[in-house]
């Protein structure tokens, strides 16, 4: 691990997460009208195996939420994961409760893209505007399915090491709980790199 990412590196992609993430947070305070609550950003390293553990330990058997691929000075694909149990009430939180059960079914794969759209740019925009990088998204995907079948669109197969970033969140009054995470190819580990040593250089000339 620490042949890729220095100890300094790897706070700063902590912070910056931090930063995007706190921002995605506050579009998502003011759609629902309530509190989001946020887990410190969670670093890890692994394999595509231990990268099934993990999300077979944290994450319900069934899960709804979308998938969004990124490309630039990065690339990889991010994730917003809610129980799937859960992601109706998210629809109809941000649709409204006039709306018939069969209607928020029918709008829910199209409401939870166009959240992940404002979760998942609004927190990769920022890492790229502090970095003074670019960045590119394409269109979100719904999916629903286990934490394989979710792994499986994250990741691809000849991945050899992940760098997975897990966030945890949270509405303030409602029992509501999901996750983001973000997978990065360290094949683009080099953008990554000198995009970081840039920014902890300019802070150190400030």
């Amino acid at each position: 691990m620490s042949k890729l990412f220095t100890d300094d590196e790897q706070e700063t992609i902590v912070e910056l997460m931090n930063v995007g993430v706190g921002r995605a947070a506050n579009s998502l305070s003011r759609l629902v009208q309530d509190e989001v609550l946020l887990s410190v950003p969670k670093i890890d390293f692994v394999q595509l195996a231990s990268a099934e553990k993990t999300f077979e330990e944290l994450l319900p058997k069934a899960l709804a939420g979308v998938t969004q691929a990124f490309e630039g000075f990065i690339n990889g694909k991010a994730a917003l994961i809610f129980p799937e149990e859960r992601s109706l009430e998210l629809v109809r939180i941000l649709v409204g409760d006039e709306l018939s059960a069969s209607e928020i079914s029918e709008l829910e794969q199209d409401t939870l893209a166009e959240l992940g759209n404002i979760l998942l740019n609004s927190c990769l925009a920022s890492l790229a505007n502090i970095l003074k990088r670019e960045i590119n998204t394409s269109l979100p995907e719904a999916y629903s399915g286990d934490y394989k079948k979710m792994l499986q669109l994250l990741c691809n197969q000849e991945d050899s090491l992940i760098m997975l970033v897990k966030i945890d969140f949270s509405l303030r009054q409602r029992d509501l709980q999901g996750y983001l995470a973000f997978i990065i190819d360290l094949h683009s580990a080099a953008g990554f790199h000198a995009a970081l040593q840039d920014y902890l250089s300019d802070l150190l000339d400030q």
